[in-house]
This record gives structure tokens, C-alpha cells and sequence, in this order.
């Protein structure tokens, strides 16, 4: 029973998602003279833009791998990283699995698990900020632009100010004795909570991981990507901007494809929130319920019921699909050319 209830449920909710959806009003015909009206030449440059934006996070991973002593031919890794986005999609444990086959695949090129798993955490909390942070500017530009208008404009002022305020008193701060007191003592507080909360409960489940090892793990990555930035900050910066512009370019050519021409802020808003929705993974890769949920976000952007749904289908195709088919297609050729498993553990 709990088997049926497990594929059942996550399927259910994309489709209570889609009849709230339709019932707005979406008619068939009007998605069939919208299919005849668009033009799908712009999706190919969508596609090429994706593939720029695995190129861009290649070479962010040759950055990071450099600073550990490793070279990994750049084509290598172009095709690691298309297997690791397929095995991720595809296997339930998900981003632990991309990590184990990343180790195995670059073990010929030394190395170790543990450098692989720390530069693919490293690499993807620099991802995450690198999508993060431009959203807050895009939407005080996109309030600018009129596209979300007075109330808009007055939250992205407010959200800046704010978030400026905020940064700027943590970084002027961060070495007084009063900062690192404030900071032992909550620190202190999130490992009392995990281990009473969490850890003691389910020790089973959460293995050797007490609250005092996450936070140093995670203080130790922390360490790391400020080391790296301090390092190579023109290269990782460049290498994470082209990889948002690209795949930020590659949702503008899905709009284009729908004759929707959005203002840039906008885009820039509506990709950071497309790629929050993205996460959305009650079944590998938010599939049904991605789908319809950027639908309904779409339409919070003034574009039309029925193109939304289009522009939402042609943008995980372009994006997830055809991406992870590679990614399958690349992880065959590589399992027969690298069958050997490692033993050693990740971090």
C-alpha cells in the first residue's frame, strides 16, 4: 500500500495543479491556434544556449578541480557533467549518485572522492548564489520598468536598501568580539536543536552526521569557496555569470518562440523564479508538477493562459528533456569506457 501511495500522490498533485489551471479557462483550440502561430526556429538557439550554460559550469569546475592539483581535459568534464544531470533526474538518491559516478569518472584523472564531492558542493552553493543574488536587483529594475508597477518598484527598493543594509553591517562587523559571540552562540543553538530534535530521533537514518559535523563540514566549505574566490575571482565570476546569462537567454528564445517579448529585468526576474520552481521535486525532476507550476507562474507575468502552457513545455524541453537525453546517451558511453566502481567514501 505505502508503494502505491508513494507513485500516486506526488502524480496527483500536478494534476490538481492542472485542473485549478484549465479551469481559469484555457480551451483547447486556443492552444492549437497558438502551436500554428509560433515559431520554433527560436528554440534551437535555445538549445545552444543550454549547451553554452553546461559549457560555462565546465569550466567553473576546471577552476575548482585546478585548486586541488587536478586537470581534467575540459571535453571530460563537459560529458560528466551531462551524465551527472541524467543520473540525477533518473536515480531516486539523486544528487549523492551524480556525486559517486562524478568520483569514479575523474578518478583516472586523480582525483580523490573526497576533492570530487567537495568541488561538485562548492560548485553548486556558487550556482545557487549566482542565481540568488541578481534576482533582487531584477526586480527593483523590473518595478522600474513598469513591469510590476508602484508596488513593485516600492518592494524592490525596500528589498535592496534592506538587503544592502544587512550585508554591509555583517561584513563591517563579522571580526568584533561581539559578531563572534553572537555567532558561537547560535551556532551552538542549531547543534543543541539538530541533536535533540533531529539526530537523537533518527540516528539511524542520519548516520555519523551530528550537528557539530554538519557545521564544521559546512564551515570547512565555506573556507574553501572563499579561498577559491580569493584565488581565481575573475574566472569564477565569469564563469558563473555566463552560465545564469545563458540559461537566462535560453528561457528569453522560449518566450521569443511564443511572440512573448518580455522586458530584460524581467526576464532576469522571471528566470530566478523559473529556477526556484525547477526545484520543485516531489518525483525526480519536478516532472508534471514543474511543468504546470511554471504555467501558472508565467501567467503572473501577463502572458496568456494557453502560451504559458507552451512557453512552460518548450522551456523544460529545451532546459530538462533533451539535456538529461544527452546526459543518458553520455553516461552509456562512459559506463562501457569506465565500468570500474570505487571504494572509498564521499564527504
Amino acid at each position: 500500500m505505502k508503494k502505491y501511495l508513494k507513485i500516486s500522490v506526488p502524480l496527483m498533485v500536478p494534476v490538481l495543479f492542472a485542473i485549478l489551471f484549465f479551469r481559469q479557462g484555457s480551451p483547447r483550440r486556443d492552444i492549437q491556434a497558438v502551436l500554428k502561430q509560433a515559431r520554433w526556429e527560436w528554440l534551437i538557439l535555445a538549445l545552444l544556449w543550454q549547451a553554452a550554460s553546461y559549457g560555462a559550469v565546465t569550466r567553473l569546475n576546471q577552476v575548482i578541480l585546478r585548486h586541488y592539483g587536478a586537470d581534467v581535459p575540459w571535453e571530460k568534464q563537459y560529458v560528466i557533467q551531462l551524465a551527472m544531470a541524467f543520473v540525477e533526474a533518473a536515480i531516486p538518491s539523486a544528487t549523492v549518485s551524480g556525486v559517486v559516478l562524478r568520483a569514479r569518472l575523474l578518478k583516472p584523472y586523480g582525483v580523490s572522492a573526497d576533492v570530487a564531492t567537495v568541488s561538485t558542493v562548492i560548485e553548486m552553493g556558487l550556482i545557487s548564489l549566482s542565481v540568488l543574488l541578481p534576482a533582487l536587483p531584477a526586480l527593483a529594475l523590473a518595478g522600474v520598468s513598469g513591469a510590476q508597477g508602484k508596488a513593485g518598484l516600492l518592494a524592490g527598493v525596500l528589498v535592496l536598501v534592506a538587503s544592502g543594509l544587512l550585508i554591509g553591517a555583517g561584513f563591517s562587523l563579522r571580526n568584533t568580539s561581539r559578531f563572534i559571540q553572537v555567532r558561537r552562540r547560535t551556532l551552538l543553538w542549531i547543534i543543541r536543536l539538530w541533536n535533540q530534535r533531529i539526530y537523537a530521533r533518527w540516528q539511524r537514518q542520519s548516520g555519523n552526521w551530528s550537528g557539530q559535523r554538519i557545521i564544521e563540514r559546512l564551515q570547512y566549505l565555506g573556507a574553501e569557496s572563499m579561498v577559491l574566490l580569493r584565488a581565481r575571482p575573475y574566472a569564477i565570476i565569469m564563469s558563473l555569470l555566463a552560465r545564469s546569462g545563458f540559461e537566462a537567454l535560453g528561457l528569453m528564445m522560449c518566450f521569443y518562440a511564443l511572440g512573448q517579448n518580455l522586458p530584460w529585468p524581467t526576464i532576469i526576474l522571471v528566470y530566478t523564479l523559473t529556477i526556484a520552481v525547477n526545484s520543485l521535486g516531489a518525483i525526480p525532476g519536478g516532472i508534471g508538477l514543474a511543468e504546470v507550476s511554471l504555467a501558472m507562474l508565467y501567467t503572473q507575468f501577463g502572458v496568456p493562459p494557453e502560451t504559458a502552457v507552451i512557453i512552460a513545455l518548450a522551456y523544460r524541453l529545451t532546459d530538462y528533456w533533451l539535456p538529461r537525453l544527452a546526459g543518458g546517451l553520455a553516461w552509456f558511453r562512459l559506463e562501457q569506457k569506465y565500468p570500474e566502481r570505487i571504494s572509498e567514501g564521499v564527504v
